[in-house]
């Protein structure tokens, strides 16, 4: 099972820690009920991998939880959880240029044009102060207009129809950069939201503090120990994860702004702050028996322990 992939973190988990991943197939909805069941599991002392085999009015199983554990990080990197953030440290500046391939499982079934349709994804309502169903393991990744360098990142992106979602460009670092220097020319900027990958990838798109030159895949793959794998999307060839369950391609608009938020942010508290940005969809690409992947919100360890991993590297 390939290692770079979220299914190849599943099959870690699920032969070396049994213990540490729970399948429920009883029905749940979509609103509340996939978030707050992490929460119920924390409470309770536990921080296992959960799959919701069946989620009503969807045909497609959710995963969350897979950031929440640091002995499954720690696993997933071969280390101790005591050596989690010195590894981090170690080994995240060994950059490794990406390895392209032709094909890759998310190149089984395209979706474009009028047929593009987010609802259909069980994307889940995580707090009900949230605005709306949040795709919150989506990673959105562009190319700087200028430099031809890409990035990827969280920008929370809310669902706000068929083909459209609001994202956040908040933390005014690259993206928001990418995006400025797009408009100023007046383009949209190219853009893809990437869905079910492996979590060293979370990881390693939480790094800072390193050469504009540098690639946030090239980190990744220096976590990993070989170079990251990754085929092209779209017309814009964007570089995307060979191992990605789910990827929507479109463009992030521009001199479009559009009210997103709030949301159950890992403060504690319902975030309004916001770029208001716009993505809209063009094509959706999805493995056959994709999986749905999600990030439990608010303050749920799934949210917070990537990022305090980079912190405290």
């Amino acid at each position: 099972m390939d290692k770079q992939s979220l299914r190849g973190f599943l099959g870690m988990v699920e032969r070396d820690y049994p213990d540490e991943l729970v399948r429920i197939h009883e029905p749940v909805r979509r609103e509340l009920d996939i978030t707050s069941t992490v929460f119920e599991l924390e409470r309770a002392g536990r921080s296992p991998v959960v799959v919701f085999e069946q989620v009503e009015g969807f045909d497609m199983p959710v995963v969350t939880n897979i950031a929440g554990n640091r002995r499954l990080l720690a696993a997933a990197l071969g280390v101790e959880p005591g050596m989690l953030a010195t590894s981090f440290r170690e080994r995240c500046q060994n950059y490794r240029p990406v390895e392209r391939v032709d094909r890759a499982p998310w190149q089984e079934l395209i979706v474009e044009g009028d047929a593009v349709d987010l609802t259909k994804l069980p994307i889940p309502v995580h707090f009900s102060v949230d605005a709306a169903p949040y795709i919150t393991a989506g990673q959105i990744c562009a190319r700087d207009p200028e430099t031809g360098v890409d990035t990827t990142g969280f920008h929370r992106p809310m669902l706000n129809g068929r083909n459209r979602l609001g994202v956040s460009l908040h933390s005014r670092r690259r993206m928001y950069e990418f995006h400025r220097r797009a408009e100023a020319r007046r383009e949209p900027l190219p853009a893809v939201v990437t869905l079910g990958v492996h979590p060293i990838h979370y990881m390693g798109s939480m790094a800072y503090r390193y050469p504009p030159d540098v690639r946030k895949y090239e980190i990744i793959g220096a976590l990993f120990g070989e170079p990251y794998r990754v085929a092209a999307c779209g017309p814009a060839e964007l570089d995307v994860p060979e191992g990605a369950e789910i990827v929507i391609e479109g463009k992030i608009l521009n001199d479009v702004r559009e009210p997103e938020g709030p949301f159950s942010e890992f403060s504690g508290y319902a975030s309004y702050r916001s770029t208001e940005n716009v993505f809209v969809a063009e094509r959706l690409h999805m493995r056959r028996d994709a999986i749905f992947h999600s990030i439990a919100s608010g303050t749920a360890s799934d949210h917070i322990l990537i990022s305090c991993i980079a912190r405290e590297a």
